[in-house]
């Protein structure tokens, strides 16, 4: 059998080719990893948040229902909701590890840490004006509650 003069090359990539791929994959992934980490610190924070809120909610509801003034605790480990005539804590949210907030009630000057606060829900609905700082290392989320419907009113954040 005669080999002929030409012989067949097959399709391929070149190092440099290979090289320059990993390279740019690199690059995004490099991109990619500090978003997410301030998107993840973000959400635990927004849960926190979201678990403050559902309990404002439920102890506005609960004063409302029942006649009797209904209260929230702020403790250093959470937010606890209590309900008068009841032992104990009838419903808490926890504070993720990391995460730190503080308490600036209507008309004070500084932001106060949690130490047995409490934020009281009269039977008419209507609570006192909060503004809530939770923290997470330089990231931050505040709101502000308002007093008629305990809802937020106004938020501002720092996500780093």
């Amino acid at each position: 059998m005669a080999i002929s003069g030409r012989q067949r090359r097959r399709a391929s990539y070149t190092l440099l080719e290979v090289a320059l791929v990993l390279a740019i994959i690199v690059l995004l992934v490099g991109a990619v990893v500090p978003l997410s980490s301030g998107f993840v610190r973000e959400q635990r924070l927004r849960e926190t948040l979201r678990g403050l809120l559902v309990l404002a909610k439920t102890a506005r509801t609960d004063a409302m229902t029942s006649g009797n003034a209904t209260e929230i605790v702020f403790d250093k480990k959470g937010f606890v909701l209590s309900r008068p005539g009841e032992e104990g804590a009838t419903e808490k949210v926890s504070l993720p590890r990391g995460t730190t907030y503080q308490v600036t009630p209507f008309a004070a000057d500084k932001a106060l840490r949690p130490g047995g606060q409490r934020w009281i829900f009269q039977p008419t609905g209507l609570c006192e004006p909060l503004t809530v700082r939770i923290m997470a290392g330089e990231a931050w989320i505040e709101v502000l509650f308002d007093p008629l419907i305990a809802s937020i009113e106004e938020e501002s954040y720092y996500i780093p």
